[in-house]
């Protein structure tokens, strides 16, 4: 069908970190432009921070996949050093194989001022 290249970022909720699907790049050309994309995106792709301040280690897990560790040093107030926060992000080549679209939610019933016993 289609080629993708797809981007899961760690996202921290409460404390709690979690993958999620960030991105969903669609490309044309096929997949060896696909291929090409993901490697130059897992070299350059940056989430929500300033890429000349970033640390950036990139390892290829399989052919047409990438985890990329994005670092960033930070010096709070009072602090006595800074401290290295870390963001991970998962860069790979997908092909669609199926789409289909939701069925449309029924709107909600209305209640009914009768109460049964």
């Amino acid at each position: 069908m289609s080629w993708y290249v797809l981007v899961e970022a760690t996202e921290s909720y409460s404390g709690d970190e979690r993958w999620e699907l960030v991105e969903q790049i669609p490309i044309e050309g096929g997949r060896e432009a696909a291929l090409a994309r993901a490697e130059k995106l897992s070299q350059t792709y940056v989430q929500g921070l300033d890429p000349e301040k970033c640390g950036r280690l990139v390892f290829r897990t399989s052919p047409t996949s990438w985890l990329v560790e994005q670092t960033r040093s930070v010096w709070h107030p009072n602090a006595s050093a800074p401290t290295t926060l870390s963001h991970h992000m998962r860069i790979c080549l997908a092909e669609l194989v199926i789409a289909r679209e939701p069925v449309p939610a029924d709107p909600p019933k209305k209640k009914s001022w009768l109460r049964r016993r």
